[in-house]
C-alpha cells in the first residue's frame, strides 16, 4: 500500500516540477521577445488615417496575421501584406506578394522602395502616413 502511495506522490512531484519549469521558461521567452521588440524601435512611425500610431522597428511586418508587428483587421489585407525594414540609413517597404498590393503615394509598388517622410502608404482600404518622431514633436511645439 505504501509503495503505491509513494509512487503516486513521486509522479505528482515530478509533474509539479515540470509544470513550474514550463511556466518559468514561458515567462522567460515572452520577456525576451518583448525586450527584443522594444530595443529595435526606430525614429519612424506610421500614422493611420483614424489617428492611431504604430512604431516602425528595424523589421516591421504588416498584415492581418496575429504574429504581424502591426496587425490590421481589414479584409482587403493579406495575412502578411507588407514589410518595412531598415537598410543602412533608409527605411525600405516591400510588398509581400499580397493579393491587393501596396501603394506609395498612389502608385503600386512591385519591388522594394525607399520610404520618405510624409509618404502615404495604402494597403487594402487603409491609408498610413510615414512620419519621423521629431516631426511630431515640432508640430506639437508649434501649438504653444
Amino acid at each position: 500500500m505504501y509503495e503505491i502511495l509513494a509512487q503516486i506522490v513521486k509522479f505528482l512531484l515530478i509533474g509539479l516540477i515540470y509544470y513550474f519549469l514550463y511556466n518559468f521558461l514561458k515567462l522567460m521567452v515572452l520577456d525576451l521577445y518583448e525586450e527584443r521588440r522594444s530595443s529595435e524601435e526606430t525614429v519612424y512611425y506610421l500614422q493611420c488615417e483614424d489617428g492611431r500610431e504604430f512604431p516602425v522597428r528595424s523589421v516591421t511586418t504588416i498584415g492581418r496575421a496575429k504574429d504581424s508587428d502591426i496587425v490590421i483587421d481589414d479584409p482587403y489585407l493579406s495575412s502578411k501584406h507588407a514589410m518595412i525594414y531598415k537598410k543602412g540609413r533608409k527605411m525600405i517597404i516591400q510588398d509581400l506578394k499580397s493579393t491587393n498590393g501596396t501603394y506609395i503615394n498612389g502608385k503600386r509598388i512591385k519591388r522594394a522602395v525607399a520610404l520618405r517622410e510624409n509618404d502615404v502608404i495604402t494597403m487594402g482600404s487603409r491609408k498610413f502616413t510615414f512620419l519621423r518622431r521629431e516631426a511630431r514633436g515640432l508640430e506639437r511645439g508649434s501649438d504653444l
